[in-house]
């Protein structure tokens, strides 16, 4: 008990700092996507978003933002060109305005060069290092934190909901969180647990697992560039939007969950191994609860912590992927002594519950 009111405490004390860190915020105090242009046919055009151009430029008078930041940031790798020259690369980039006009010129004009320009992932901003001494006229508006509040409470509930299913049933969570048995080749004492894999603290680990997995991926598609559409589907505008968007990714994910089980339960009965069912299932389950809560918290701390490297986020989304990858190897060593078939059959079967739903899923997230 001891150690569960230890977890507690620390994880209360985490919130709380990130709380802290999270209340610090920048405010912008300008926005000049409503001033982008693009050059065609010897001339410059307002940019408005639907044109497929790969550089837009826009003025900046430094006179009237001095000791401020320019900010760019995209979700894609872009050039920064000041009159011209190259002034930086990268997907975020924070330029003190004073230097910059130091260098070039008190007015300078700034061109952002990249694949293809997205209106709603580029960002090029003007920072101020002191809001609270700015003028009111300056109009300067706080950065819309929302989505950063629903990454705090949406951690606060899974550390509340993982820590009540604890206390209901520790040892079987302590078998859910074993590391040594994601590896282990044998698990002869697992035996009862793999029979009860619809017992209502089971249940309550599956719906655990799918609020972990649709809060990982609700920040992650957050930072995607618009050409993944599943990530536009996901893209909360506000608080409560965020919230309701979590609640319909964890029901798709727990739909997953009961889809999977059918399936493995089902294909285990065909190819005459039902023995197999449970340590397939439950297996899969500790993996994603031990492997996504692990790297969960680290992405959690690092964005609310204000990390926003889009490269991090899409690294994450890759990791997603090569996770499911050695999973399917390491299920096939753990069957391997359990399916009395051949080799053949033991493809077949994970060629029908693992490979085929992994392609799908790559097709969906990636796509």
């Amino acid at each position: 008990m001891m150690s569960v009111k230890k977890l507690v405490l620390f994880s209360c004390l985490a919130c709380l700092l990130t709380v802290q860190a999270a209340a610090q915020q920048y405010a912008v105090r300008k926005d000049f996507a409503s001033e982008w242009t693009y050059f065609e046919e010897g001339r410059y055009e307002a940019f408005t978003g639907n044109e497929k151009v790969s550089t837009v430029y826009f003025r900046v008078d430094a006179g009237k933002f001095q000791h401020d930041l320019l900010a760019v940031s995209s979700p894609q790798p872009f050039n920064l060109f000041i009159d011209g020259k190259l002034a930086g690369t990268g997907t975020r980039l924070h330029l003190d305005i004073d230097s910059l006009a130091g260098i070039f010129s008190p007015s300078f004009t700034v061109a952002i060069r990249q694949k293809r320009i997205w209106q709603e992932d580029l960002s090029t901003r003007v920072l101020t290092r002191a809001p609270q001494k700015a003028s009111t006229e300056e109009q300067l508006v706080l950065r819309n934190t929302s989505f950063r509040d629903f990454a705090i409470v949406g951690l606060l509930v899974l550390v509340m909901l993982v820590i009540t299913i604890i206390r209901l049933n520790p040892k079987l969570a302590s078998d859910y969180f074993s590391v040594i048995k994601i590896f282990s080749m044998r698990e002869m004492d697992d035996s009862q647990v793999y029979t009860r894999i619809t017992s209502s603290t089971n249940i309550l680990f599956y719906i655990f697992c799918s609020m972990m997995l649709g809060y990982y991926l609700m920040i992650i598609f957050h930072f995607l560039p618009t050409e993944y559409t599943t990530a536009l589907l996901f893209k909360a505008e506000n608080f409560p939007m965020a919230m309701l968007q979590w609640l319909e990714l964890s029901l798709i994910v727990l739909g997953i969950f009961f889809v999977k089980m059918t399936l493995v339960y089902g294909l285990t009965s065909l190819f005459g191994v039902p023995e197999a069912a449970g340590t397939h299932f439950f297996n899969w389950v500790r993996v994603l609860l031990v492997v996504f809560g692990t790297v969960t918290i680290i992405m959690s701390g690092y964005f609310i912590m204000h990390g926003q490297h889009a490269g991090f986020f899409y690294g994450l989304l890759q990791f997603f992927g090569w996770t499911l990858v050695v999973w399917m190897v390491l299920i096939i060593f753990k069957l391997s002594s359990k399916m009395s078939h051949s080799l053949f059959h033991l493809f077949s079967y994970i060629c029908a519950t693992e490979l085929i739903p992994f392609l799908i899923t790559l097709k969906v997230l990636y796509n």
